[in-house]
């Protein structure tokens, strides 16, 4: 299934049918490299279309084909032209009214290579540029449009639970991974042609989405602002600490370990809660419901506004699905919830995991992806408890952005993580470690002393259970490329490309992306997403990387025509 996303040279791609459990994601890299090859097919003659989070150029002067000029009535940015933006109403609509409720254009600041304390030394009036070459003559790098953000692409797996209580629990327990597989998948190096200092999308697009008016981003309501605006969510002055786009802010299990490690105060109104709560929610799930309503909702559409909401969901879904955080708790359409779950057209309760940054080759997409699936049913069937305080997960977030994070910097992580009395958790009990304890990525994944780590127990979970072989196999071969990450014996696609530019010969040593290094790069990528060009710097050797071959020009023709595309270049 192809969806537009929010920039017009973006594509979300999803598969048609969800995939079966743990089996399904034996089928996982063969689809992905159908659906590359099916885009291959749709592509004109000297265009390409590698995975990478952004592209390293967007927003430099001229960037755009055919050239468009910035500063738009929709962003009204100093790089961006407006016609880079989806034309689906959604999309502008969205960007303008971010950029009016906050009473200005959005600010997103990344720090400069090896200039890391420049940023981290800007005040709360840190200097807003009028021009291209202002924003240039500043010490970090600087950017201003929505679409310096959710331009951005990345990997997201949603999974289906077998019940409401089951999927509390799953979200729970994957909340402190969030930032892990945020580090061992950093791919985004690169914002407005500048080299950064930092590895991913995450703080970049936070701030491109940051709606918070000026009283909201302070950390105390200020009494200037009089009573507010009473059509605003907490009149528009009440403080909110972080922008829509971050972190998650709760637990949401049902257990006492998740109020126990909810120690981050939430933004909400006890209205709702007391509502939710006299309607039959629980008090944990309640308040969850209720801190997405302390945001205002961006888009309204004029035939939705009135809706029966016992059987309609778009109201909630309006403030759910822009309340973007890295995971996402998803209960069912009304009407597909109650159906069977042998019904073909049945839905669940799905947790979304959000973090992940989209990979050069299906091959690591696949692999991470695989690993979330396969964690999860590890965590499930074990009952592992990962509960670690919610103050520290936001910590792991801010972290796991850091340049080179996945093997230089360590996370908090919970030590004594088995269910019951077992050995392991007799042995942490008598050793010295602490209940959590900072780790690196390397020996959360595999294990520290008495701790077991997560790739062993995935490994226990598919020597018990009743998969194929060849599922196995695959399987391994993932958990041992991601080991291998972890250790840094391959390489982050962000360090992959920094260093890529770095060595180029038209880099000038000036921390800018030349734009020969920046059309070699591109070229790169995409010939390694293909399979056409090795890349041990980045998954080892894989000897099953085969090419996903570009269609001939008679193949095109049909393909543009809507025919069925011929199918055996598609899966070689």
């Amino acid at each position: 299934t192809w969806m537009p996303e929010y920039g017009r040279w973006m594509l979300e791609s999803t598969p048609g049918h969800p995939f079966e459990g743990v089996e399904g994601t034996a089928q996982l890299e063969a689809n992905m490299k159908l659906r590359r090859a099916r885009l291959a097919a749709a592509l004109q003659p000297g265009e390409i279309a590698p995975t990478v989070t952004s592209m390293p150029l967007f927003g430099v002067q001229g960037f755009c084909e055919p050239h468009q000029e910035p500063n738009g009535p929709v962003a009204e940015s100093l790089f961006v032209p407006d016609e880079v933006i989806f034309p689906h109403p959604r999309f502008p609509t969205l960007t303008k009214n971010i950029r009016l409720r906050r009473s200005s254009r959005v600010e997103i600041r990344r720090p400069r290579f090896e200039a890391a304390e420049a940023l981290s030394k800007l005040g709360k009036d840190a200097p807003i540029p009028a021009s291209q070459a202002e924003a240039d003559a500043l010490d970090h790098v600087y950017a201003d449009a929505m679409a310096f953000g959710m331009g951005n692409c990345c990997l997201q797996v949603t999974m289906q639970a077998s019940s409401l209580s089951e999927s509390r629990y799953l979200y729970d327990q994957l909340a402190p991974l969030t930032s892990i597989m945020l580090a061992l998948t950093a791919a985004t190096p690169f914002m407005r042609g500048w080299i950064c200092d930092d590895d991913t999308r995450w703080g970049q697009l936070a701030q491109s989405v940051d709606d918070r008016t000026p009283a909201e981003r302070s950390s105390v309501a200020s009494s200037s602002t009089g009573g507010g605006d009473e059509r605003l969510a907490g009149r528009g002055v009440r403080p909110l600490p972080k922008s829509r786009y971050d972190s998650i802010d709760c637990y949401i299990g049902e257990g006492p370990e998740a109020a126990e490690n909810n120690d981050v105060p939430l933004v909400l109104d006890e209205e709702h809660v007391g509502r939710l709560v006299e309607g039959g929610v629980d008090e944990a799930l309640a308040r969850h419901i209720a801190h997405l309503f302390a945001r205002d909702p961006l888009v309204l559409f004029g035939d939705r506004l009135h809706l029966d909401d016992e059987h309609d969901i778009d109201h909630w879904e309006n403030l759910q699905s822009t309340n973007w955080q890295t995971l996402r708790w998803k209960p069912p359409p009304p009407h597909k919830g109650a159906l069977s779950s042998s019904d073909e057209g049945h839905i669940g309760w799905r947790v979304e995991f959000r973090s992940m940054e989209v990979q050069i080759t299906d091959f690591e997409n696949a692999a991470f992806s695989s690993f979330i699936v396969l964690l999860s049913r590890t965590i499930l069937e074990s009952k592992l408890n990962l509960y670690i305080p919610m103050s520290k997960v936001e910590r792991n977030m801010k972290v796991a952005q850091g340049r080179e994070a996945c093997t230089s910097e360590r996370f908090w992580f919970r030590t004594n993580i088995s269910a019951g009395e077992g050995a392991e958790a007799e042995q942490i009990a008598t050793s010295d470690m602490e209940p959590v304890a900072l780790m690196t990525v390397s020996e959360i994944l595999m294990g520290k002393g008495p701790f077991p780590g997560l790739i062993p127990l995935c490994h226990r979970h598919l020597e018990a259970a009743d998969y194929e072989p060849a599922t196995r196999k695959l399987l391994r071969e993932y958990l041992a490329f991601i080991a291998r990450r972890a250790e840094g014996k391959v390489l982050t696609a962000a360090t992959w490309m920094r260093s890529f530019v770095l060595n180029h010969e038209a880099y000038q040593q000036d921390g800018r992306v030349p734009p020969a290094a920046a059309h070699d790069l591109m070229i790169a990528a995409a010939e390694m997403g293909e399979g056409r060009r090795p890349c041990p710097e980045l998954v080892g050797e894989i000897s099953r990387l085969l090419p996903c071959e570009v269609p001939t020009p008679t193949e095109r023709e049909v393909a543009a025509r809507g025919a069925a595309v011929a199918q055996p270049w598609l899966l070689r």
